[in-house]
């Protein structure tokens, strides 16, 4: 984990070294993907699944409301897997947790090609526990979480349609409408990086 992040930040150094400068006039429309390294808060997690953290896939999509403000939808999809011992036999255990975060990103641009970012919101997760036990004391199963979100980081601006970006997001959400604060939440830390495409 620390020789990723060394790497990431390096390469954002990089960038900054190499800074040219496009038109400051702001997108409409910006779509993008990302790959990251998530850590679920949940105290519980690792008495079935071992580990807390894990690879993340996701996209976003935003649309400006008005400069410098964009309304924004992101998608991430975390998956784990674990066994625990029935009747002196292991049994898989498989755990899916996908969630949208609905929320405002500040994204100020200038002539430069590196800028940062932030952003706050909703965060809703929806949560499928295949197997014979559940992290939360019952059945496994589906369940959903709901909570908020907060996200910040930086884009290097290499053509003048796309960019690559270095995100650090922290999810907090309870599950059926319980608390959501630290070790009672299903969301975590999420560190990323994914390129985003400016359409119109």
């Amino acid at each position: 984990m620390r020789s990723t992040i060394a790497m990431m930040i390096l390469l954002m150094s990089a960038m900054v070294a190499s800074a040219q400068t496009f038109s400051n006039e702001p997108e409409r429309l910006i779509i993008g993907g990302q790959a990251g390294f998530f850590r679920i808060s949940f105290d519980g997690f690792t008495r079935i699944y071992h580990e807390r953290s894990g690879l993340t896939t996701g996209a976003a999509g935003m649309v400006k409301v008005f400069s410098p403000y964009y309304l924004l939808v992101k998608y991430h999809h975390f998956t784990k897997d674990g066994a625990v011992i029935v009747e002196n036999t292991v049994q898989p255990q498989h755990w899916r947790e996908d969630w949208y975060n609905l929320g405002v990103r500040y994204l100020a641009r200038d002539a430069r090609k590196v800028s940062s970012y932030f952003g706050f919101g909703f965060a809703f997760f929806t949560i499928n526990e295949t197997g014979n036990l559940s992290i939360f004391g019952r059945e496994p199963g589906k369940r959903n979480a709901s909570g908020f979100f907060l996200d910040g980081g930086l884009q290097y601006r290499f053509l003048k349609h796309a960019s690559l970006c270095l995100e650090l997001e922290m999810t907090s959400a309870g599950v059926e409408g319980k608390s959501g604060f630290e070790g009672s939440s299903v969301g975590g830390f999420l560190i990323g990086i994914g390129a985003n495409f400016f359409i119109l």
